[in-house]
């Protein structure tokens, strides 16, 4: 009974030799994995770096926005936001300070959005007929007066954006009241802001303006107008909610043939709600609405039963903002019809009974 005592006690430096070892090829190996697996997180996180310098009136392809103008008697000024985050989502940032130039020309767009910066007599034309045409960068005051010297283009050199933070820089366009009178010139103002860092895109965009007639009060929703000679070229439509006063609007549109910029959705500066109808004590329908806590998601949104379409309702103040511009995409051009009366279908126009004012 106490031989093999015995013997272990003999070569018990090496049972702790062998068991030490053992241990530590156990701990040496979780220690690979985890440091492995803390690597992959990090790439993972870091995969949409590129996409943390954004606009609202550009992005890495070409952003064509046209603002509407409420006033025609007066100049019209755009504001212009550059971000050091994927606009709208403002949960992942820059760690680092963001660097840029940022140009802007003015010009005219041809077929298919060309655009030819302002040369001659329409750009002496500006200085000559007193044309504000004007961009100005809001923080410093930095302005430039197009048609300056003969100038088409301005270039703000060594823009920066704190990094840290969810941050933005602003500038402001201001388009003269010709533009948007009965007769414009049809000029506007392309934006190209080119980063210091060869990692994040180069950001374009072309800001055009136009007179909106609205009523008195209330809100309503419209497809944008279909060129039906291009229209196979188009990937997605422009849907436009404007307005003013305060309240909310309720939207339409068809799910299987159209689906929303999930972007719009995922705003947190836009509040949905769900719009429903019950019966109170007397007997009689009363509409009630129901408010999002989290952004809502296209698959969230139940259709009616009878039309097939989804609704949604946005809460709008025109004090805050009497425009909405929404991207539709198509679901399968292959197979469904997408001629212009197909998509107002799909989009149908909302009308003063989807409008319900707070006011």
């Amino acid at each position: 009974m106490n031989k093999p005592i015995r013997n272990i006690k003999k070569h018990w430096i090496t049972i702790w030799l062998i068991v030490a070892a053992v241990a530590l090829i156990t701990v040496s190996t979780y220690a690979i994995y985890t440091r492995i697996t803390m690597v992959k997180r990090v790439v993972s996180t870091q995969a949409g770096a590129n996409s943390l310098f954004s606009s609202d009136h550009m992005n890495a392809a070409l952003m064509k926005v046209i603002e509407p103008v409420m006033d025609s008697s007066k100049d019209a000024d755009v504001v212009i936001n550059v971000f050091n985050y994927a606009y709208p989502k403002e949960s992942v940032f820059r760690g680092d300070l963001t660097q840029y130039d940022i140009t802007a020309t003015i010009g005219s767009l041809g077929a298919n959005d060309s655009f030819t910066a302002l040369t001659g007599t329409d750009l002496s034309g500006l200085s000559t007929n007193n044309y504000n045409y004007k961009i100005k960068h809001n923080d410093t005051n930095e302005t430039f007066i197009f048609g300056t010297n003969g100038e088409a283009s301005y270039t703000f050199q060594n823009r920066s954006i704190a990094g840290g933070a969810a941050n933005n820089d602003e500038f402001t366009v201001t388009f003269d009241k010709n533009e948007v009178g009965n007769t414009p010139n049809g000029y506007c103002i392309k934006l190209v802001a080119t980063p210091y860092n060869s990692d994040l895109p180069v950001l374009t965009g072309i800001v055009m303006v136009r007179f909106s007639k609205q009523a008195s009060t209330g809100w309503s929703g419209e497809l944008e107008e279909i060129n039906e000679a291009i229209e196979d070229d188009y990937d997605g439509y422009n849907y436009y909610l404007e307005g003013n006063a305060r309240g909310k609007l309720t939207f339409s549109w068809d799910p299987g043939y159209v689906t929303i910029n999930k972007d719009f959705l995922n705003n947190r500066n836009n509040v949905f709600y769900s719009k429903g109808v019950t019966t109170n004590e007397q007997g009689e329908e009363v509409v009630t609405f129901t408010k999002y806590t989290t952004p809502p998601v296209e698959s969230a949104l139940i259709p009616d039963a009878e039309t097939h379409l989804v609704s949604l309702t946005i809460e709008v103040d025109s004090m805050e903002r009497n425009r909405y511009e929404i991207q539709f995409f198509k679901t399968n051009s292959k197979t469904y019809n997408y001629t212009k009366n197909a998509v107002e279908g799909y989009l149908p126009s909302t009308n003063p009974s989807d409008w319900v004012s707070d006011e």
